[in-house]
């Protein structure tokens, strides 16, 4: 067989400006969004920015003891779910999510008020040495836990080689993990949580509101 050609692969370009999509359907119950940020991957970008990016989506959005959840479910009730994600381990650029479903009264665009309200504290203020130590708490448990099955070692390991990453980088993630700092993860925020960076979807029924 011959060997397979170089692959290239065509990089995201810089974004200019924030995008908006609405989407309605009349099956849908329940109006939700989400916001996808442009970001570097563990390959893509430096490493330390990518370590950073996955210790902020816990922070914000992962579980009952993230920002977003304390604060936008619990304490102000306004929001039915909401979230933070990372991919990190994409072979090309990367995305920082975040999502939420409303709740009662509340509109989808008083929802994502809320939400960037809650990014911009991030990025001039930082997250707390709390946040950030039970942050890593969390997501070394997980790395720990998935080796309970050889399914979650296999995906941990094939996920990282399919990417680009080596063995050596799988194993010593927790290490790496360990060094972040809470200024390193505002820097990221500043860097990567800008609005023009983004795209933003709303899922809602048919017919749309009239103001989102």
């Amino acid at each position: 067989r011959a060997e397979p050609p170089l692959r290239k692969h065509a990089r995201e370009p810089e974004p200019q400006a924030s995008r908006t999509l609405t989407l309605s359907d009349a099956r849908v119950t329940q109006p939700s969004m989400q916001r996808s940020y442009l970001a570097p991957s563990y390959v893509t970008g430096p490493e330390k920015d990518a370590l950073a990016l996955d210790l902020l989506a816990d922070i914000l959005g992962s579980g009952s003891q993230s920002r977003f959840y304390k604060t936008l479910v619990l304490d102000k009730k306004i929001a039915a779910s909401a979230g933070a994600f990372y991919s990190g381990n994409s072979l090309d650029e990367a995305r920082f999510g975040i999502s939420a479903t409303p709740r009662g009264d509340t509109t989808l665009g008083d929802l994502t008020a809320a939400l960037d309200e809650m990014i911009a504290a991030v990025i001039d203020k930082g997250v707390t040495e709390d946040e950030l130590a039970l942050a890593k708490r969390r997501v070394l448990a997980a790395s720990i836990y998935q080796q309970d099955s050889q399914g979650g070692i296999a995906r941990a390991f094939g996920s990282a080689l399919t990417s680009g990453l080596s063995i050596k980088d799988v194993q010593e993630w927790p290490q790496r993990i360990q060094t972040v700092t809470a200024a390193d993860i505002q820097a990221a925020a500043k860097k990567y949580l800008i609005v023009r960076r983004s795209v933003t979807g709303y899922l809602v029924g048919d017919p749309p509101p009239a103001r989102i």
